[in-house]
């Protein structure tokens, strides 16, 4: 139901998607993005409670759609951010650096972060199976970020680069798999 079915019907709507994977999701440790009348807070308080471990509003308005904007954001910094990973580690590969060496150059720096390691850890380790975020749903997400840009007169190159290699590498047959198996789109061919 949209913020005018809700309406018409006089009901009160919310926008509140999340992020994160399905271990935070497990535990009800997820970030919920909300937006809806503070009025009514206090009634959904307890599900979104239930679900996350914080709750960021961003206005009072559920239908404007503004909690799932703030998620096509930070998706965009997640795929961007999941893709340069998995050239890096491919470009270490191509080298003969080892992975290793790179994380221990940046290891608690500013350049240091602790997803990084997550994700390279699930490439390094063939872990990518069960899939926290796949790779065929970051690239529907990063077509969506695309198309969200240009509706709003923004190019973005990056969010199309990531979109292109996350279908790649779903094209190769990593679709289910974690969108950390991006990294094999830096390759000709399916890489088991």
């Amino acid at each position: 139901m949209s913020g005018a079915g809700a309406h018409a019907h006089d009901l009160v709507f919310y926008d509140a998607p999340v992020l994160g994977t399905r271990q935070p999701a497990e535990a009800g440790q997820l970030l919920v993005l909300a937006a809806g009348p503070s009025e009514h807070r206090d009634a959904v308080a307890p599900v979104l409670d239930a679900v996350g471990a914080r709750t960021v509003w961003t206005g009072e308005d559920g239908g404007a759609g503004r909690a799932t904007r703030l998620k096509l954001v930070a998706n965009s910094w997640v795929i961007a951010t999941t893709n340069a990973l998995g050239e890096v580690l491919a470009l270490s590969q191509a080298l003969g650096v080892d992975p290793q060496s790179f994380s221990d150059a940046i290891a608690g720096g500013p350049l240091d972060m602790g997803y990084l390691h997550a994700k390279s850890g699930l490439i390094l380790n063939d872990q990518l199976s069960p899939a926290q975020f796949a790779v065929g749903t970051a690239a529907k997400d990063a077509r969506l970020i695309v198309e969200a840009g240009e509706k709003n007169g923004v190019r973005l190159d990056v969010a199309a680069a990531s979109a292109d290699r996350l279908e790649r590498a779903a094209a190769q047959g990593h679709a289910d798999e974690d969108m950390a198996a991006a990294y094999f789109a830096s390759f000709d061919e399916k890489s088991a």
